[in-house]
């Protein structure tokens, strides 16, 4: 007793040191400035700010609510969260004593040489509690604990980041239904246009002043345009079949008011400092962060594979050769014992399982280092988009403006008998042309700021917060 007593003293005494790497995050250069990036705005950054403050569509913000609760990735991501949560318990009760109540029965024949005072058939009866434990001398126990908290904070953050996607896809595909709903108005305003054009060409054919080629030529403009039309609207069912899939609904059609025209999407874009911003807030980086945790703690267990093991046993209760006997006072058994294991020979098992170990932290170090640099890829993409498209916009909706006005005075020219049928047609042909790809142009601009949200990963905050 007074040995084992000692043994445990000397455990708890050494158990303050964990073999195994220290962890330290892997060096990375990082990029000072973004190129075709200026600060547009003063104040908080968009990595800053929750989902509801970057996106104010009102309509947005209901379906982003509906997706936050029913989308069934965001489900699946808590739910691993939980499940990692309870490894941790599972991990952190190795470190425990554990108990078990026991019980045996046997039946014995003995050997008249060998017990001859012995009766040649015993029943032996047996319970009471067992209790066993693995004195965590080396922190190997400790180490795969780590690991199972740095797992679970990785599911944690891979939730946020399915949530800053999901915010992400939805905020996407509501852009380009109202993107589609401009192009659909679009085209239904041409057709009634180019309705005008045929019914003057024929009002001109009968009168004799125009021929059929006119006629047929306007015509074929209309039915062009008609033909556009069925394909916009089927356009927009699948992004409204995406959007609902996003959402936990059944496909089907989505209320919406807002015109694209008239979307004043323009968040603050980030400041100085954004590089270690992104590194603290991006949920991916972080994600791959605790897992480079988790595999820098998972060596540590492999180191304690080498190493010797002690385990403490005990057992009280009681024990007769009938039932009634275990629990006489005759029957109360006790024992206590330890061993020592010392590997000495496992096949090259546990050699090979450090060389595993440290090749899954390998590839944690590389998959922290490409999802850095992909992340800062993401955020300068964006940024450029932003900072190009702008221009681009001005551009084309100058040239509309311009169309337009050579639309109108075409036609003019036209019944004047200044012009042919073809400067009409070309000109209307023009600005329709010019019309859809401001439009798209447009849709490119709010989906820019939706990347850099998604590039920056910020945004996550849960609603309730908000004060």
């Amino acid at each position: 007793m007074k040995s084992a007593v000692v043994l445990m003293i000397l455990a708890l005494s050494l158990s303050g040191c964990a073999v195994g790497p220290r962890y330290r995050e892997p060096a990375l250069e990082l990029p000072q400035s973004y190129r075709s990036y200026a600060t547009q705005q003063e104040g908080e950054a968009m990595i800053n700010l929750p989902w509801w403050q970057v996106f104010k569509d009102e309509t947005l913000q209901e379906l982003i609510r509906e997706a936050l609760l029913n989308n069934y990735d965001l489900r699946t991501a808590a739910a691993r969260v939980d499940e990692a949560h309870a490894v941790i318990g599972v991990t952190r009760a190795q470190i425990l004593p554990q108990t078990d109540l026991t019980s045996n029965v046997s039946r014995d024949r003995n050997s008249p040489d060998l017990y001859p005072a012995l009766e040649r058939l015993t029943s032996t009866y047996v319970g009471g509690f067992n209790t066993a434990w693995e004195m965590d001398i080396w922190g190997k126990i400790r180490q795969s604990i780590r690991a199972s908290k740095a797992e679970y904070l990785a599911t944690e953050d891979a939730r946020r980041g399915v949530m800053v996607s999901l915010v992400a896809d939805v905020a996407q595909t509501y852009f380009s239904l109202l993107e589609l709903d401009l192009e659909l108005d679009i085209a239904k305003k041409t057709l009634q246009t180019r309705s005008d054009n045929l019914d003057l060409f024929n009002k001109r054919l009968k009168g004799g002043v125009a021929s059929e080629l006119e006629t047929s030529r306007a015509e074929a403009d209309y039915e062009q345009t008609a033909s556009n039309i069925p394909e916009l609207e089927r356009q927009i069912a699948t992004q409204e079949n995406r959007l609902s899939q996003l959402l936990g609904r059944n496909p089907g059609p989505v209320e919406r008011k807002a015109a694209l025209s008239q979307e004043s999407f323009t968040p603050v874009l980030p400041g100085s400092g954004l590089p270690s911003d992104l590194l603290k807030r991006r949920p991916d980086i972080q994600e791959a962060e605790q897992f480079l945790r988790a595999a820098n703690a998972q060596v540590g267990v492999a180191v304690g594979d080498f190493l010797p093991s002690i385990n403490l046993t005990n057992f009280v209760g009681g024990a007769g050769e009938r039932i009634s006997h275990v629990f006489d006072s005759e029957g109360y058994t006790w024992s206590i014992g330890g061993n020592m294991d010392l590997p000495l020979f496992k096949g090259g098992k546990n050699v090979y399982g450090y060389q595993a170990a440290r090749a899954r932290w390998q590839q944690s170090v590389s998959t922290y280092q490409q999802t850095v640099v992909t992340a800062f890829q993401e955020v300068a993409d964006a940024l450029a988009g932003i900072d190009k498209v702008r221009g681009i916009r001005e551009a084309q909706e100058k040239q509309v403006a311009a169309l337009a006005k050579a639309s109108k005075l075409s036609r003019i020219r036209y019944e004047d008998g200044l012009s042919s049928y073809l400067e009409v047609i070309n000109a209307d042909q023009q600005y329709y042309d010019a019309q859809n790809i401001l439009a798209r142009t447009l849709g490119s601009q709010v989906n820019y700021y939706v990347q850099l949200y998604r590039a920056l990963g910020g945004g996550w905050q849960v609603e309730e917060n908000q004060k």
